[in-house]
């Protein structure tokens, strides 16, 4: 099964998208499969089925061409952790329901906070047993602010099999 990126040019770390998007925008696609070494023109095809339900046409979904064999691209899938302040004192907060365990605040104290509204902050410490946090902002905080931490995973393609002659056994 194919995972799709955008192909950064400036980056060794390229954005995971969830869907190929329509409308002519230019994607990567990441697979396991043979070595082809590009530009070798690729199509791909989507099974279609028919009113009866069997699968007897294909449609014709992207074309493209390769871009090599890199074993070292790094597709990353970014998540974004939330949280709301509920006691705020000029750039001090306490910020809640982002967590709700006072190891996972301690595991991620190094990590930058940025808020919807562009402050950066840092989290000081756990308050309590049921995951909430003070927290240091570079400016004043507002109460109808977002408190929000990016994490990033690296994400690869999975290995489907075609038949059972390709599944290796050990």
């Amino acid at each position: 099964r194919p995972i799709f990126s955008q192909n950064n040019l400036n980056s060794d770390k390229h954005k995971f998208e969830r869907y190929l998007p329509t409308g002519g925008a230019f994607f990567a696609s990441t697979v396991f499969g043979p070595v082809t070494y590009g530009p070798c023109p690729v199509l791909a095809f989507r099974e279609a089925s028919d009113v009866s339900g069997g699968c007897d046409r294909r449609q014709l979904v992207a074309v493209g061409s390769t871009l090599g064999a890199d074993a070292e691209r790094i597709v990353v899938k970014r998540i974004v952790l939330t949280g709301y302040p509920v006691r705020v004192h000029k750039r001090h907060a306490t910020v809640k329901y982002m967590f709700y365990n006072p190891d996972d605040v301690k595991w991620f104290k190094p990590a930058g906070l940025t808020t919807k509204h562009g402050l950066m902050g840092n989290i000081i410490e756990s308050v309590g047993e049921h995951g909430t946090m003070k927290c240091l902002f570079n400016s004043p905080i507002k109460q109808h602010d977002t408190v929000c931490l990016p994490l990033y995973k690296r994400v690869y393609p999975k290995y489907a099999p075609a038949n059972d002659e390709d599944l290796l056994i050990l």
